[in-house]
């Protein structure tokens, strides 16, 4: 009984292990596809404006720091905001990846309690997502940079109705970063 139990273990072991092969072709084409993005890698400060219900204007301190993981197959990126108070009024985490079956980049956002997997466009020197907001409407971001300056902006748009803008970010790199790889596990 022990003896049929080891073979036919034996003889799973490859399902299992072809199971957990990497796919090699598509990790190429995935890291390939995040090159697009490289101009973000770094960190990052400057200014947002953000159009607050009842049309206050919020200024902030805005930050964003961006890196790889999986082999350069993956961009993660964190946007934090500090107020003149020194409070955090904003704080996202995204993770941006390529599909290369479908051709597409997808953007998985989390802030404020929301999450969700959006589509993207990316360019080599910038890149647009949209979120939905409702029956006929959505917020578009928009991103580029120029060479010195990433610059964003995230329009409203419903029913038809020009643009209504809400959001502006311009910032500019301050150097380098090892995260998120700066203390990752090692074996020992």
């Amino acid at each position: 009984m022990l003896g049929q139990a080891l073979a036919l273990a034996a003889a799973a072991l490859p399902v299992a292990a072809h199971a957990q092969a990497a796919d090699t072709a598509a990790m190429t084409a995935q890291a390939e596809a995040m090159h697009k993005l490289d101009w973000m890698h770094g960190k990052w400060r400057g200014e947002a404006r953000m159009q607050m219900p009842g049309g206050k204007e919020l200024v902030v301190t805005h930050t964003e720091r961006v890196g790889t993981l999986l082999g350069g197959t993956i961009t993660l990126i964190e946007g934090k905001s500090f107020g003149a108070d020194g409070k955090v009024p904003f704080n996202a985490f995204a993770v941006v990846s390529y599909d290369p079956a479908a051709k597409a980049f997808a953007m998985a956002s989390h802030t404020g309690g929301r999450s969700g997997s959006f589509a993207m466009t990316v360019t080599d020197k910038g890149y647009a997502w949209e979120v939905p907001a409702g029956p006929d409407a959505r917020v578009r971001y928009q991103a580029s940079f120029d060479g010195t300056t990433w610059t964003e902006t995230g329009d409203f748009l419903a029913g038809g109705r020009p643009p209504r803008p809400f959001f502006r970010m311009t910032l500019k790199r301050v150097g380098d970063s090892d995260w998120p790889m700066a203390g990752s596990m090692t074996r020992d």
